[in-house]
């Protein structure tokens, strides 16, 4: 089993966090997981992305074709469309992307990933909204036991709020 995925947005969204996370989870339930952030060279709202592979064996963190990206941003789209596997899932944040993919041959779900952040009471909780949708797809970790890892791993101020941000972006999928 070999499940990889690749988050990309703005420096500030969060990106490396929901991939943080999902490895941090993936681990405790004895998967072995890699972690590749990537920054931009600018100060601020540069490229951020990160690719996680969880898997069996250990592997190469380099993925070359994903099965799930999800994309907070127009320019994260035209970069990433065509690293996804065929059949593969795309997400899109339709609160900030208005241009549509090109390819056919992969799974598009559009998600206003802002707009539910909004919603919840926390436009920052936007990449935990993305996170929540991540979960509904890999049938790995549970929304449970990923919001006892957000208990141990975020400021405790913060982590009702973004447990509320990850529960709407699991149910926005259905």
């Amino acid at each position: 089993m070999k499940h990889e995925v690749i988050f990309s947005g703005i420096g500030g969204q969060g990106v490396i966090l929901a991939g943080k996370l999902l490895c941090t989870a993936a681990a405790k339930e004895g998967y072995t997981v890699t972690l590749a952030p990537a920054y931009g060279q600018e100060k601020r709202g540069g490229r951020t992305s990160c690719q996680v592979v969880i898997s069996d064996e250990i592997g190469s963190p380099v993925i070359s074709e994903a099965d799930l990206i999800l994309v907070f941003d127009e320019k994260s789209l035209e970069d990433y469309e065509n690293k996804v596997k065929k059949d593969g899932y795309l997400l899109i944040n339709s609160s900030m992307i208005n241009i549509e993919p090109k390819r056919t041959d992969i799974k598009v779900v559009k998600i206003p990933l802002n707009d539910v952040a909004n919603e919840v009471g926390n436009a920052r909780t936007a990449n935990m909204v993305a996170l929540g949708a991540v979960l509904k797809y890999f049938d790995l970790i549970s929304l449970e036991d990923m919001k006892q890892i957000m208990a141990k791993e975020m400021k405790s101020s913060i982590v009702e709020i973004n447990q509320k941000a990850l529960q709407a972006g699991y149910d926005y999928v259905g």
